[in-house]
């Protein structure tokens, strides 16, 4: 990945992107400059987040992020004479929410649907399912990919390794209805047979059930019995919807965009998280390396200078005050700027680090994907301004150095 190329014709043909990446890059922020970028160039788009941590509303000027999708007003960018061709949309995931909406997509018939959703042990699970949360996420996402109504979704991932479930999820909760613990509640589950097998687990299914009644009640052993009985026949459902999640991840209009920044710690996080992508036979279309440079020149904010060169005190002073100075004044002025030009000289060697440490994680994505270098902005990116000001990074064309 030598040649670094801008994102905006990928924007422009694919209709997902999945941002993956370590903790504390600015994964949120990325992806949603990402969204207002797509949104410039005139296509309709949603950026919708799984992550916990509530950063994106703040990044969109929102007061607040819910499930419900809701549209980004961008009055304050035409203000500024940036047109926004297309349209900006939000939302965050939400467990609850999500599986209610899940259930009524699933179940087979409206008896299914609603013994489901009125059942005890549902209702107390259906926000706090962990297992689920990655799972769920890909049913919302697939609700809003079939909905026809968006031009690009791009979705927001929770941190790190955690970023692997939205591949392993679909799959997980499928063979779940398929294993043991729920077919021990599921009177001839799989077991419709004659044989001594099936004899037997249908004794032992009734053995675990009455001890159960002893453990937790009688009352609450029935619903969550009533609850598995309607889980179970909902499996074919899952099983097709897995598959149909599974392949829109690995469709040809989907890319996955992996966040990092340039520091070793991240860069690691980023390596692991590469390569298990790897594994699951998906590949990583677009690199981003979010704050990894400090601009040292006021020309080209673009620019990553790796070296300060040489400074010439006489000669600068001359040029910047003629003879203006006395003999101290000219020594004072002299210090300072061996002082400044230290400083450069570090932030240069910074940056010379982090493209050595970007080369090496680039030689690890595939030789044609995407990379984009952001720089170390001043303060953090709360408004739409903000991630308007990210969009020359996510446009540029870059060249690293060979070595």
């Amino acid at each position: 990945m030598s040649e670094m190329t801008g994102i905006d014709e990928l924007l422009m043909r694919q209709r997902l992107l999945v941002a993956i990446g370590p903790g504390g890059v600015g994964k949120t922020t990325v992806s949603a400059a990402i969204a207002l970028r797509a949104a410039e160039l005139g296509r309709r788009t949603l950026v919708l987040t799984i992550d916990p941590a509530k950063r994106l509303a703040d990044a969109l000027g929102l007061t607040e992020l819910e499930d419900r999708i809701r549209m980004v007003p961008t009055d304050e960018l035409s203000k500024r004479g940036v047109e926004v061709k297309g349209e900006l949309y939000a939302a965050m995931f939400d467990n609850a929410a999500s599986m209610d909406s899940l259930m009524k997509r699933v179940a087979p018939d409206v008896e299914t649907r609603d013994k489901v959703l009125r059942n005890r042990v549902y209702r107390a699970m259906a926000g706090t399912l962990a297992r689920s949360h990655a799972y769920l996420a890909m049913e919302r996402l697939h609700e809003v990919m079939h909905s026809g109504r968006y031009d690009l979704v791009i979705l927001d991932t929770p941190p790190a390794r955690n970023a692997l479930d939205i591949l392993d999820a679909p799959s997980r909760l499928a063979t779940f209805l398929e294993e043991g613990v729920v077919k021990w509640f599921v009177p001839n589950a799989g077991n419709r047979g004659r044989g001594l097998r099936a004899r037997l687990m249908q004794g032992s299914g009734a053995a675990a059930t009455k001890l159960f009644e002893v453990v937790v009640g009688k009352e609450l052993a029935g619903e969550t019995i009533a609850f598995f009985e309607a889980f179970y026949g909902m499996r074919e459902g899952f099983h097709m919807r897995a598959s149909a999640i599974q392949g829109m991840l690995r469709a040809r209009d989907t890319s996955f965009v992996l966040v990092s920044s340039a520091d070793a710690t991240h860069l690691a996080d980023a390596e692991a998280l590469a390569a298990g992508i790897k594994a699951r036979g998906v590949r990583i279309d677009v690199a981003v390396f979010n704050r990894a440079y400090e601009r040292l020149t006021h020309a080209d904010p673009l620019a990553i200078v790796s070296s300060a060169g040489v400074l010439d005190s006489a000669t600068t002073i001359r040029l910047l005050f003629g003879d203006e100075l006395h003999r101290s004044e000219r020594d004072t002025m002299s210090t300072l700027l061996s002082s400044l030009h230290m400083v450069r000289t570090e932030a240069a060697a910074s940056n010379q680090r982090a493209l050595e440490s970007i080369r090496k994680l680039s030689q690890l994505l595939p030789s044609d994907a995407l990379g984009l270098i952001i720089a170390r902005l001043d303060g953090d990116i709360r408004d739409l301004p903000g991630l308007h000001a990210l969009g020359p990074y996510l446009a540029a064309t870059r060249s690293l150095p060979t070595a």
